[in-house]
């Protein structure tokens, strides 16, 4: 009762901070903008241009990849973002961007995969299936009699067994068992039909063909074909019948020094200083890849293209802060730009991710999750997103159950009429965002995305699956946050100010349920005031109001606590990082830890722990020279869940190791 009445206290002061102004779709913009944002969002368009770029096999380092840039130029150019372009960073083996060594890229033009014994038939083409081969097999014309080996990462699936010449049946990740089998055994090649996504639904569609790759620094690649599990299954009971199976595997393709294309393009802004709003997707991907991830960089075009017409119509003024779109080759190529462009961080305020926006639930089971920013890097974006969030799902909800006018509930006939079915939640890892927010480069980035999605990385991962009223809706709701971040007038910023401080009252009191409440209020009290002052930062507003809402944040958490035991043991030691590092340990293939020898199989308990993905993330971006190891137990346990001392410590001494960090002090 007492957590629910201090809420509404803070609510309360919230609305008689703003009161007299009229009931708004969202609070701190004037009806007459998101109309006028509304007024150029076409969902259909967005899925047209799914479709487009579905038609490319978008491999990073590969021609459809290169292919698909093009177009996304081209179709830049044609909506008026007149400095469209294309930057190719080398991706040859050779060059490295900080502590990622780049890879090579993919030229396939062709492979086939037929039966030549007893029942001889044509199993998989290349490019007709386009995940049948796997990414980065290189030329062969094999004919081979077939070894089934269980999950083939290892010694133990080949024992008793000679696959020396001959072809290998497994369903382990791939480049371990190209290792086992390949480089170690002498196996010209092998199939999979490695399961390399769990969901509820895993399993239930045998047809499903996963989307694979090798290695892409190994340059005696062999070849890999992907299977569906129906064929693996029936390949296996015959073999285990006792019958010889025979194939012949025709591949022709060869990994090559190429390039990570990133496509970007600005709305030029007004800002003396120049600074900049940014909106990534990943172009990379199978063909189809229609919702991982054509659907997010078909709407960030879109929000690219609304606004520019917007603007040039003269419903929308021109932004203050530049706004920048880049489409990259996932992870890598962010890491490549970010570490090329430092000038461009410098200017980079916050942006907005995509990846995976435009699934039908029907279909993929998929629903969408806007998360936060890093608590690391608390943010005004976090407050302004949930507002967006907030009118789009009431204008969708109110229209599906009520009927009436369509438009005013976000539907792009012939798309969807159902409400806006999606959430607000925490940092999730797996995308290009997870660059951006390292410490190395500290842009906050809001990310949406789908998920789960049971057609992700697969053959059935189409346009059909997709919805032109999702896809209009996530564009707006992207521009809406883009056109806030860039544009909105001093005038409203008291009005986001107030926003900023009610979410971070609402933090500070539910962290009063943590089991080390102490320390999770003091922690969520020091993320809201960062995030109120990110309000100042970037508007003017009065001082007074700032510190009014600091100081009503503060009066959230008691200002005494009773007399606790120190928490025994302390770690007082600093960490320092190594300043080669910028960027995630973790680069798409490549892992930092794995490069300077540390055994991944014996991964650190934080790491193993739920969540701990996301919390491994953190603590490395909590190295700063300056807070202890205790301080940053402190900080994950107030910022996410409870943690120990020993899992922070034992984390942190695995870094040490790889030397990724120094202990100071």
């Amino acid at each position: 009762m007492i957590h629910r009445l201090a809420i509404c206290a803070v609510l309360l002061a919230a609305a008689t901070a703003a009161a007299g102004a009229e009931v708004r779709q969202v609070p701190f913009w004037p009806d007459a903008v998101p109309a006028a944002i509304r007024a150029r969002v076409d969902g259909v368009a967005a899925l047209e241009t799914v479709r487009e770029l579905g038609r490319f096999h978008r491999v990073h380092g590969s021609p459809g990849y290169f292919a698909a840039a093009e177009l996304v130029k081209k179709k830049l150019l044609a909506a008026g973002l007149s400095d469209a372009s294309i930057e190719r960073l080398p991706a040859d083996g050779k060059a490295r961007y900080a502590h990622f060594p780049s890879y090579y890229g993919w030229d396939a033009a062709s492979a086939s995969l037929e039966e030549v014994s007893a029942r001889g038939a044509v199993i998989e083409t290349f490019p007709g299936s386009p995940v049948a081969l796997a990414d980065y097999s290189q030329d062969a014309d094999v004919t081979a009699e077939l070894v089934a080996a269980g999950a083939g990462a290892d010694a133990a699936a080949y024992a008793g067994k000679d696959v020396k010449g001959k072809i290998v049946l497994a369903d382990g990740p791939l480049a371990e068992v190209h290792r086992a089998a390949c480089e170690e055994r002498g196996a010209a090649g092998f199939l999979s039909d490695f399961p390399n996504q769990t969901t509820a639904w895993s399993g239930e569609d045998k047809d499903l063909v996963r989307w694979g790759h090798l290695s892409p620094y190994q340059l005696r690649n062999r070849f890999a074909f992907m299977i569906s599990k129906r064929q693996a299954e029936t390949l296996r009971a015959r073999l285990a019948a006792g019958e010889r199976i025979v194939l012949r595997a025709r591949v022709a393709a060869k990994m090559v020094p190429a390039s990570l294309d990133v496509v970007t393009a600005t709305i030029p802004g007004s800002d003396p200083a120049g600074r900049e709003v940014i909106l990534t997707a990943h172009l990379c991907h199978e063909s189809a890849g229609a919702n991982d991830n054509a659907s997010g960089s078909a709407a960030i075009f879109e929000v690219a293209r609304a606004l520019e017409s917007a603007i040039a119509a003269g419903t929308l003024p021109k932004p203050r802060l530049t706004i920048r779109f880049a489409w990259f080759p996932e992870i890598a190529g962010s890491q490549a730009w970010l570490v090329r462009h430092p000038e461009i961080v410098k200017r980079l305020v916050a942006g907005i991710h995509m990846d995976m926006v435009g699934g039908l639930l029907a279909t993929t089971h998929g629903t969408f999750h806007l998360s936060r920013t890093a608590e690391t890097l608390p943010s005004a974006a976090n407050a302004i997103a949930r507002a967006w969030f907030d009118h789009v799902v009431a204008a969708s909800a109110r229209y599906a159950e009520r009927g009436g006018d369509a438009y005013a509930g976000l539907v792009w006939p012939p798309g969807a009429r159902e409400s806006f079915l999606g959430d607000v939640r925490a940092l999730e890892m797996g995308s290009d965002h997870e660059v951006f927010e390292e410490a190395s480069f500290a842009v906050p980035m809001v990310y949406f995305h789908d998920w789960p999605d049971v057609t992700v990385h697969t053959n059935k991962d189409q346009p059909e699956n997709l919805d032109a009223t999702k896809l209009g809706r996530v564009a707006y709701l992207g521009a809406g946050i883009a056109w806030t971040l860039a544009a909105l007038p001093d005038a409203e910023a008291p009005k986001l100010l107030v926003a900023v401080g009610v979410e971070a009252g609402e933090r500070v009191l539910r962290a009063r349920e943590s089991a080390d409440a102490a320390v999770a209020q003091a922690a969520q009290v020091d993320a809201g005031l960062r995030a109120i002052r990110s309000v100042p930062a970037l508007w003017k507003v009065p001082p007074a109001d700032v510190r009014s809402e600091e100081d009503r944040l503060r009066r959230l958490a008691p200002e005494t606590e009773p007399a606790a035991p120190a928490r025994a043991p302390q770690d007082t030691r600093v960490p320092v990082r190594n300043a080669e590092i910028r960027g995630p340990l973790d680069v798409y293939y490549f892992s930092f830890l794995t490069d300077s020898g540390i055994d991944r199989s014996k991964a650190p308990a934080l790491e193993e722990r739920e969540g701990g993905e996301v919390l491994a993330y953190e603590a490395f971006n909590l190295v700063d020279g300056r807070r202890s190891v205790s301080d940053i137990r402190d900080a994950l346990t107030g910022l996410y869940v409870p943690v120990s001392l020993a899992d922070v410590a034992g984390y942190l001494d695995v870094l040490a190791k790889a030397g990724a960090i120094h202990f100071g002090r």
